[in-house]
Formats: structure tokens, C-alpha cells, sequence
């Protein structure tokens, strides 16, 4: 028997919505004995690059044998109807989410195996109808079986990235935390690569802000300031100490600065 140490439920609906409550209530009377934990960020729905960035950034915080599931925005016209669901397996983990190309972006860094888990064209309920029933037959599957069939094509999609061109770099505010905070699709990584050594300045418009270093986190510079670090995720971050850098400095999802990389 394959017993979960923990249930992440992720969706792109609010905690509000009908189906929160739904799902807490199926899990808290099917599953009782095994924790879980809601994620509910305010996102758009449909939005499945700024979905996956959030998991991207969350996933290293949860330990192996957790279970994922993703109850997000299947298509943006019929979310419910002739939905195909799949299941993937990295990290130790298990994911389940809907066919539509966001496990590929959320495991993009990671090597995964996709598999078909029981679906159907009518969902009334996706907790109830889709994850409740291939958890039961994940834990019921013997210790080291995989009781899913491997799935030869998923649908495939990438987080965008930034584009590059003559040594500049146009980012994208991808996504707004809780605190304000700006984050970028661009990691430590491909940010290093691309640098190669050489100096950078982050320009602000019409701010007149420009940050041309990158400090170990918000609390390098004085209350009042803005920096930029490589937060969860290790996905690049503008942001103000003891502010907000979405209000003071117009960083919303959807707002474009630039980077400059220059020799010495």
C-alpha cells in the first residue's frame, strides 16, 4: 500500500468559491488520517504560466511522497467538459492535474513520467470525480507498483522566456505576491548565463529606478528601498523593503523593464 505523508491541494479559484469548501469537506471525510494544505493564490483563470510559476516556487518547500493536486482552469471556455486528466511522478512526488500542458511547465527543470489516471467527459466535481478515485488506487497499488499506464503524449508547454536581444533582456512581471513584491520569469541560472560576468542595470520606467546589483534578499537595503534577489523558485524578484513595488513603482502583472548587461 502507497500511503501519501501529504495532500497539496493548488487552485486558480479563490477561497470563497463552492469548490473550496467541496474539497476540504471530500478530503476531511474520505482521507482523515492524512494532512493536507490548500494553496489559493489570487490568480486569473487561465493563466497557466503564472499557475506554474507559483508551483515552481512552492514545490521545493514540500517534502517527498506528497501528493499534488491541481485543481485549475482546464480550457478557458469549458473547463469542465471532455476534460482529460493526467498524473506525472518527479522529485518523489506525485502530481495530478488536467491535460492541458501545465504539468510539463511546472516540471520543465525536472525529469517526469506522465501516466493516464481515470477520467471522464462529464465532471461535476473534480476532487469527488478525478483525485479521490486515483488516490484510492494509488494507495491501494502494491509497494513499489505504479498502478497508472504510461501516457506516450501530454500536452506540452513551456513558461515563456524572457526575450534577449544585443545584450538586453525584456522582462515580464509575471506574477505579484501578497507583499507587493514583482517576480519575473527569469531564473539564477539562465540570468548567470547570460551574464557571463559581466555588469547589468535593471531599469524602472518612468521611475527613474535602476538596481544594478543582486543582494542575498529584501532585507539587504534600507526600509524604503527596492531590490532585486532570487527568491523561492530561484526566480528573479524586484522588491521594497517595507513596501510594495506593485504600488509604488507600478510592478503589476503584465509590466515590462529592461536589463541591460555591458562590459567593465
Amino acid at each position: 500500500m502507497i500511503k501519501p505523508k501529504l495532500i497539496h491541494v493548488f487552485t486558480d479559484y479563490g477561497s470563497d468559491a463552492i469548490e473550496n469548501s467541496v474539497a476540504r469537506a471530500l478530503l476531511f471525510k474520505h482521507l482523515p488520517a492524512i494532512p493536507h494544505v490548500f494553496s489559493q493564490p489570487t490568480l486569473i483563470r487561465g493563466h497557466l504560466s503564472t499557475a506554474a510559476m507559483f508551483m515552481q516556487m512552492v514545490m521545493p518547500s514540500f517534502g517527498q511522497e506528497t501528493i499534488h493536486l491541481c485543481d485549475i482552469t482546464h480550457t478557458k471556455l469549458s473547463p469542465r467538459a471532455a476534460a482529460a486528466y493526467v498524473a506525472a511522478f518527479a522529485e518523489n512526488q506525485w502530481f495530478f492535474a488536467p491535460d492541458n500542458g501545465f504539468l510539463p511547465m511546472i516540471l520543465q527543470d525536472f525529469p517526469a513520467e506522465f501516466y493516464n489516471i481515470p477520467s471522464q467527459t462529464g465532471i461535476r466535481n473534480v476532487m469527488e470525480d478525478i483525485y479521490l478515485p486515483a488516490i484510492e488506487i494509488l494507495m491501494n497499488a502494491e509497494e513499489g507498483v505504479n498502478p497508472f499506464p504510461t501516457k506516450e503524449f501530454v500536452v506540452k508547454s513551456l513558461i515563456p522566456k524572457p526575450a534577449f536581444q544585443q545584450n538586453m533582456l525584456k522582462l515580464t512581471v509575471v506574477y505579484n505576491d501578497a507583499q507587493g513584491n514583482a517576480i519575473f520569469n527569469l531564473k539564477k541560472d539562465e540570468f548567470e548565463r547570460m551574464r557571463n560576468g559581466r555588469k547589468f542595470k535593471i531599469s524602472v520606467s518612468p521611475y527613474k529606478l535602476e538596481i544594478d546589483r543582486i543582494s542575498a534578499s529584501i532585507f539587504d537595503v534600507e526600509q524604503g528601498y527596492a531590490t532585486a534577489f532570487f527568491g523561492l523558485g530561484n526566480f528573479l524578484q524586484i522588491a521594497m523593503n517595507a513596501g510594495s513595488a506593485k504600488q509604488y513603482y507600478g510592478l503589476s502583472e503584465g509590466s515590462v523593464v529592461m536589463l541591460a548587461f555591458f562590459d567593465a
